[in-house]
């Protein structure tokens, strides 16, 4: 997968459903609010950038 085709839905929703199959079942599995963001992002509501900073952000205390 290149970078580009994150520009586009269905690069965005391979690259997702990947990264959630080879988390499924083990910790790194995602929280309700990092499979929100992650459904913002496959909706292209969000960058991937835009994710990483609200995950930083919710993580500071």
């Amino acid at each position: 997968m290149q970078p580009s085709d994150l520009m586009q839905r269905d690069g965005r929703e391979r690259a997702v459903a990947w990264a959630l199959t080879i988390t499924q079942n083990t910790p790194l599995a995602p929280a309700q609010r990092e499979q929100q963001l992650l459904n913002q992002f496959v909706a292209g509501e969000l960058s991937l950038d835009e994710v990483i900073t609200l995950l930083d952000e919710g993580t500071e205390d």
